[in-house]
């Protein structure tokens, strides 16, 4: 049996993550760099802080340019730290801002699809601790080889895929949708614009989008907004006025079971 497999108590520990009381889980990925992802995320997440929300960002960018350099802060250590028992979370978290944290995880993204039984344990504790005081967890997706996005941005409840406003962008936007359609088993993408000129232009773009993925994807794309020339808006308030409420089919809640990512990920490798 893989030693990926979960059984009984270990599973319930990711389970009972996220109940009817927690944050509201938002992935934020998109098919190139150079988009204006990270800050927007940063951005946005400011903005719910400035409207009394608790924010914790999860910091999957390992490039120079990440969330927590966009606070002006350095990372010394990685959630797969406190995963592995090295650190407790306490000393992984950043206090970025008021009501704002950064958990850096570059390391985590690449490395929570090959946990042993402890180690999945002690996500489960760090992940409850984790959301403690956050009425929002959002996740910068790290850019993985052939678009693979790390278990937990795949089993957040919520997906945005941050799109700029040139064609290149676009198309690699459309792959992206693409290879991820298959792990959408709910609701569908929801898609922000960045650098388009205007909100006429990025609603043009998105509505293209939405008729092409409909038309040859057979995915259902929802508007979230845009960020203009520069990446200095936010969407702090589509985030509080779109998404459906706290409790309100388990929005808040991761909705895949986490511990079935690893027993797909066992499955997988058992066939290789």
């Amino acid at each position: 049996m893989s030693e990926l497999t979960w059984h009984g108590d270990q599973a319930a520990g990711l389970r009972r993550l996220f109940t009817s009381r927690a944050p509201q889980v938002v992935a934020f990925a998109s098919g190139r760099e150079a988009c204006g992802r990270t800050t927007l995320v940063a951005q946005t997440a400011a903005a719910l802080a400035q409207q009394g929300q608790g924010v914790v960002i999860v910091d999957e960018n390992g490039a120079p340019n990440n969330a927590v350099a966009a606070f002006g802060l350095t990372a010394r250590y990685d959630l797969m730290h406190a995963v592995n028992g090295t650190r407790a979370l306490r000393q992984v978290e950043l206090a970025a801002a008021p009501l704002v944290r950064i958990v850096p995880a570059a390391r985590a993204a690449r490395e929570l699809d090959h946990l042993d039984p402890d180690m999945q344990l002690r996500l489960s504790d760090c992940l409850e601790q984790l959301q403690e005081g956050a009425g929002f967890v959002l996740i910068d997706c790290a850019s993985r080889r052939g678009g693979q996005l790390s278990a937990l941005a795949r089993a957040a409840r919520h997906l945005v895929i941050v799109v700029a406003a040139q064609s290149t962008a676009i198309t690699h936007a459309y792959a992206l949708i693409k290879r991820i359609a298959q792990d959408r088993i709910h609701g569908g993408f929801r898609i922000a614009i960045t650098r388009a000129r205007s909100h006429e232009e990025a609603q043009a773009i998105f509505e293209n989008m939405r008729r092409v993925a409909a038309d040859h994807l057979g995915v259902r794309l929802e508007y979230l907004g845009d960020a203009r020339v520069p990446v200095t808006e936010h969407l702090a308030d589509a985030l509080l006025s779109r998404l459906p409420a706290f409790g309100d089919d388990r929005s808040g809640a991761f909705d895949r079971d986490v511990a079935g990512l690893w027993r797909e990920a066992g499955m997988a490798e058992s066939m290789v």
